[in-house]
């Protein structure tokens, strides 16, 4: 990827406290060997924009400003810890949550905007979760689904994020905020 090229996706994060306390929930699993997502980096992919013309980013952040104008800020509550995909090998350990409205609406702007294919423009493909582990390539992890009890949190905002693939993971940085009402 060169500088004019940049790798983009579209997230909601959780307050590092919360992010912190669904990684102690996923440490009880004693899962197969993985590589735990740092606690900065738990977050909700909304929409993957992918690679594309730096040229290109003030479009996407006008898609991301239009997904969310007229939506309240809303709670979220992580309901389980689950493995995905559901069909197939285990990949990783995410933290399901409950899918209100607002999340719901969200995302299927985001997806009518920027999905780039039409299948991923279906929003029953969608299932909202963080990320908390990843499996090592020689794991063979059995298929979790377990109740979580963590208390529901405030989401005020969507991000636009910029993903850089290094060796050791990926490393983000906000490329823009966009705010929800009240």
């Amino acid at each position: 990827m060169t500088d004019a090229v940049v790798r983009l996706f579209v997230a909601i994060y959780p307050p590092a406290s919360e992010a912190e306390a669904m990684l102690r929930a996923m440490r009880k699993l004693h899962a197969a060997p993985h590589r735990e997502t740092p606690v900065t980096q738990v977050h909700m992919t909304l929409q993957f924009v992918g690679e594309i013309d730096r040229s290109e980013q003030a479009g996407v952040i006008e898609s991301v400003e239009r997904s969310v104008a007229g939506l309240a800020a809303f709670s979220l509550t992580p309901e389980r810890l689950i493995t995905l995909p559901k069909r197939g090998r285990p990949r990783l350990i995410a933290a399901r949550t409950d899918a209100p409205g607002t999340l719901l609406e969200i995302q299927r702007r985001l997806a009518t905007r920027l999905a780039r294919n039409p299948r991923d423009r279906a929003g029953d493909r969608f299932t909202p979760h963080f990320t908390l582990c990843r499996f090592t390539h020689a794991a063979r992890p059995d298929p979790a689904d377990a109740p979580i009890r963590l208390p529901p949190f405030r989401v005020e905002q969507v991000y636009l994020m910029r993903s850089v693939l290094l060796p050791e993971g990926a490393e983000h940085a906000p490329v823009h905020q966009a705010p929800l009402l009240g």
